[in-house]
């Protein structure tokens, strides 16, 4: 139903979310789990085509900005540096987005995917860039922020797909990886996060892991008890084809639109990415969930040794500052 010239515009009703199965298999049981992005039917309302995109208060621009850039660091650290910080992150870790394979036309009923971008950086050429779920777009697809309404919010797109390890062109090394890569095409249009924004730091390595967390468009901030890591997951994409992929497996309350959250582990109390939002347990999202449960849910995500080799295939040049935290 078309919107009334002038009238505010409000969302469609939700659609159920497209449902993914994904198996984790480790010796002889399977864990079905299911791709934690959420369909949501929208129409694009006509509303006033002189209309502005929303804009963020003074005090979230300028949150924002205090974690656009790193911190100062000592510039050589007695210890080597146990985390890269991008020069410059357009979106905090946590930002919410939708994405569409077209641009709507006025007055049109069309399927946006939500998730959650876990972070940003650039490259060498100044070219921003944003990392996701892979199962969350395809190369070519179109990125919008969450509280895009109007014809004119639907004239300019804030990013493109321009990698998907699900879907698209693929190395030996990245083939499979739930990870995809966004090019940030408009960097000043205001974007909706989790949370406060925090800055982001990215684990180098991979240590031992007890407790681990995720942000997510959905849920929020949750956290869990680490339980596995590469476990294959059997995808079933929206072709009808089946991929294999590896992931790491958490105690972890995630549901659908959270695809794509940054996964995080403490280091020296700074919250540090650590992987990516893939998956949860599939035939139980109307259930309870909370840290501790006796018989918890499980999240799947890509760990960050994957996210890496992702962006030094897609990225080589990604201007990320080693530091010391």
């Amino acid at each position: 139903m078309p919107g009334v010239p002038g009238t505010p515009a409000q969302p469609a009703l939700s659609a159920p979310p497209t449902q993914r199965r994904t198996g984790l298999r480790t010796g002889g049981w399977i864990t079905v789990i299911v791709a934690t992005l959420a369909a949501v039917a929208m129409v694009v309302w006509l509303g006033l085509t002189t209309s502005q995109f929303p804009t963020p208060t003074v005090e979230e621009r300028h949150a924002l900005e205090r974690v656009q850039t790193p911190d100062e660091a000592p510039p050589a650290p007695v210890e080597e540096s146990n985390v890269l910080v991008p020069a410059f992150a357009p979106w905090a870790p946590g930002t919410r987005i939708q994405s569409t394979d077209h641009y709507p036309e006025p007055g049109e009923h069309f399927t946006a995917q939500s998730c959650t971008a876990a972070f940003s950086f650039t490259g060498a050429d100044g070219r921003a860039y944003a990392v996701t779920a892979g199962h969350c777009g395809r190369a070519g697809d179109l990125v919008w922020p969450t509280n895009a309404e109007t014809a004119f919010d639907y004239a300019h797109e804030v990013g493109k797909f321009i990698y998907s390890g699900m879907y698209g062109d693929a190395n030996e090394e990245t083939k499979g990886i739930d990870v995809g890569i966004i090019e940030i095409t408009d960097t000043e249009r205001f974007m909706d996060v989790v949370g406060a924004p925090i800055a982001t730091g990215i684990a180098k390595d991979l240590h031992d892991l007890d407790r681990v967390c995720k942000t997510g468009a959905t849920t929020g901030y949750t956290c869990g008890k680490f339980e596995a890591t590469q476990r294959v997951q059997i995808v079933n994409l929206d072709d009808d084809a089946e991929a294999q992929t590896h992931g790491d497996i958490a105690s972890v309350c995630a549901a659908s639109g959270d695809s794509g959250g940054p996964v995080f582990t403490e280091i020296n109390g700074r919250a540090t990415v650590i992987g990516v939002v893939s998956g949860t347990e599939a035939g139980r999202a109307g259930e309870e969930c909370f840290e501790g449960m006796e018989d918890p849910l499980l999240m799947s995500y890509s760990n960050i040794n994957q996210v890496m080799a992702v962006i030094n295939h897609v990225v080589p040049d990604a201007d990320l500052v080693p530091q010391r935290w």
